[in-house]
């Protein structure tokens, strides 16, 4: 078996995080640019931020938003879908108590030019309250919606699916609350740069246990590659990150996919029929609160018969025996895990396409020439 035949974007763009994340990290984490985008003294009166966006961009908020409370040291702030915040947030859930002055709502895209992120950053003008956009763009529509542009200048390189994009955004979130944090006093510089650093070398130690990931990854792919329903588990960030991985494997393979929290999992999806037909990805981490309840789903899971992988930091010996365990190290802080813990699920979503002689976006995207044809 020729591994090689089967290497696609998705594992270049995650081959590329060892470049890209002190790349990204450096021009995100840039004093000098940051303080620019707003006057300081408007970053000092931040109490209230909504983060929101569409597709992988609204899973890069979630993801984030414990690291964006923690370094920014604002409770106020939320991660609302897009569609609840354009239709069903009026004036008092958007500024909650505070003035308008002191709200900021922040849409991520890196293409900036979606007509549902144009709306979002258009609500935020009419209420009165800050608009930000965060993207690779510029000059797409977004931008010239939003008061403030947050320019992340991701360097060029292959994003189809959408992964790189997807690091980037969740880099300038970490950012962003940062130096919020940073201005209003919250942390230090010392601690803004640590964050810096951190984002930087967890990265790093991950991607140097690449090789061995991607090999089991491609191993349980060939195993898998033949089912039509795949489910990933998740709770609080890591819940986010499950959501990226089910984007991916929709986008990659064509396959059905959803989400879902360990509680919700145990009382609904346990009882689909057919369970050894459907891969179960479970996304958690030792420092989770709700790792124990983790446990227990997993072992719901593996006992009815579910083929079950588990993206972790654990030792393989706490979980059943009949589950296929893909650890990567352990996050310094438990903010850090999502930087990262997409990397398995997206590298098996890309195998089991390209195993099973799937093209990428329902066959319109060849991930070998990186062409793509919208007549098939």
């Amino acid at each position: 078996m020729d591994k090689q035949y089967y290497y696609n974007t998705i594992g270049s763009q995650i081959e590329d995080l060892s470049v890209l994340a002190p790349i990204q990290a450096e021009r995100c984490f840039d004093r000098t640019r940051l303080g620019a985008l707003m006057d300081k003294s408007a970053f000092r009166r931040v109490k209230r931020v909504i983060i929101t966006g569409c597709g992988d961009s609204y899973s890069a908020a979630g993801a984030m938003l414990p690291a964006f409370r923690l370094h920014s040291g604002l409770a106020l702030v939320s991660v609302p879908d897009p569609m609840e915040f354009c239709r069903y947030y009026k004036k008092k859930e958007v500024n909650q108590g505070c003035a308008d002055d002191e709200t900021l709502v922040i849409a991520v895209s890196a293409s900036g030019g979606s007509a549902r992120i144009v709306e979002i950053l258009t609500k935020a003008n009419q209420m009165g309250v800050g608009s930000m956009l965060i993207s690779n763009n510029p000059e797409s529509n977004g931008a010239k919606a939003a008061q403030y542009m947050y320019h992340v200048q991701t360097p060029p390189g292959c994003n189809s699916p959408g992964l790189r994009s997807y690091y980037a955004s969740m880099v300038a979130i970490t950012a962003l609350g940062a130096y919020i944090g940073l201005c209003q006093g919250h942390i230090s510089e010392t601690r803004f740069d640590e964050i810096k650093n951190s984002v930087v070398s967890y990265t790093l130690e991950t991607m140097a246990h690449y090789r061995q990931i991607d090999e089991q990854m491609f191993a349980l792919g060939m195993m898998w590659k033949e089912y039509g329903k795949f489910e990933l588990v998740g709770d609080c960030a890591e819940g986010f990150s499950a959501q990226f991985v089910e984007e991916k494997f929709i986008e990659c393979a064509g396959v059905y996919a959803a989400h879902a929290d360990s509680e919700d999992w145990c009382h609904i999806n346990f009882f689909l029929r057919d369970p050894g037909t459907i891969g179960t990805i479970f996304v958690t981490q030792s420092q989770d609160p709700s790792f124990d309840r983790m446990l227990y789903t997993i072992r719901s899971s593996v006992g009815v018969g579910r083929p079950t992988l588990i993206v972790t930091d654990a030792d393989a010996s706490q979980f059943p025996a009949d589950a296929v365990v893909c650890q990567i190290p352990q996050a310094p802080e438990a903010w850090m895990a999502p930087l990262v813990d997409f990397i398995p699920g997206s590298l098996l979503a890309s195998y089991v396409a390209a195993c099973a002689d799937k093209l990428f976006f329902g066959g319109r995207y060849d991930f070998r020439t990186q062409q793509w044809n919208f007549n098939g």
